[in-house]
């Protein structure tokens, strides 16, 4: 009881906090810079904006746990003995998973490809190879909530399947008004058809549960945070990646790719998820 009753000001208290700041602040900033392309102090606020909303997943840990007054099992602690495997697959497995659906993409659509990009700029995508220090403080925001806090206690007495599955429905939705200003699927804005604004959602939703199978494999493996912080930043360092390669941003619909959150460009990330799922579901299976 004292555990769902902490999940539910958890889910409460973060969406509340999080929407407010989304449709206080993100959401009018996002479409007066939309309205006004040419100016870059305008877009680096919205970023920065964006990316605020990233800590109140951890906020909302801090008050819930204030209020329930439970510090226990913070999930804090890295644990990085002996587990290797679960940092080195957050370092490096979300870059790999991208590339392999950067290629797939310019295998299937040839004329998007160009090279210009990287030829000038070589060092923008090394900069993938740090990305997820780089991209650390923000992504703890985030993983310290969904993967260090909701995941473990809706997990207690459920399948690591169906609580991944359930936990990423719940932050794809968290996600929603951003989405629906174009944040991911740039095609996306609020002149756009509502059906349009609804599939950028639910593609958002599915993308997440496949994230969230993956961040909690490493995460539980680890019993820590930090394995999914790392791979979050990783994911973020480097889902723009394959856009370094179009001929021009506009030539790609985003709900195909080349980032992962288009059906090319994440279908190995998809791939990975299933093995994991089903590995998992085997191991929890009862033996004869």
């Amino acid at each position: 009881m004292k555990t769902k009753k902490q999940i539910t000001l958890y889910l409460v208290l973060t969406f509340v906090l999080s929407w407010a700041f989304m449709f206080g602040a993100v959401i009018p900033m996002t479409l007066k810079s939309a309205a006004n392309p040419g100016d870059t102090a305008m877009k680096v606020v919205a970023l920065a904006l964006t990316s605020v909303v990233m800590f109140f997943p951890a906020i909302g840990v801090v008050l819930t746990r204030l209020i329930t007054k439970d510090w226990t099992d913070l999930k804090l602690h890295p644990h990085l003995r002996g587990n290797a495997s679960p940092y080195l697959i957050g370092w490096f497995g979300p870059l790999v998973l991208t590339i392999l659906g950067t290629v797939l993409y310019f295998a299937l659509f040839p004329a998007q490809f160009t090279a210009d990009t990287f030829v000038q700029k070589p060092w923008g995508t090394l900069l993938v190879l740090v990305a997820p220090l780089l991209n650390a403080v923000n992504c703890f925001g985030e993983e310290w909530g969904w993967r260090g806090f909701l995941f473990p206690k809706m997990r207690e007495g459920r399948s690591f399947v169906r609580t991944s599955v359930l936990v990423g429905l719940i932050w794809g939705i968290w996600h929603a008004p951003i989405i629906a200003v174009g944040h991911n699927y740039a095609k996306v804005a609020s002149t756009d058809p509502w059906w349009m604004i609804a599939l950028a959602i639910v593609g958002m939703c599915v993308v997440c549960m496949v994230l969230s199978i993956l961040f909690n494999y490493i995460a539980e493996k680890a019993d820590s945070v930090w394995p999914a912080v790392i791979a979050h930043g990783c994911v973020n360092g480097c889902a723009g990646l394959g856009i370094l390669f179009l001929t021009s941003p506009d030539v790609a619909n985003p709900f195909v790719g080349p980032t992962p959150v288009g059906i090319v460009g994440g279908v190995f990330f998809v791939l990975a998820a299933l093995w994991i799922a089903v590995r998992k579901s085997r191991s929890a299976a009862p033996t004869a």
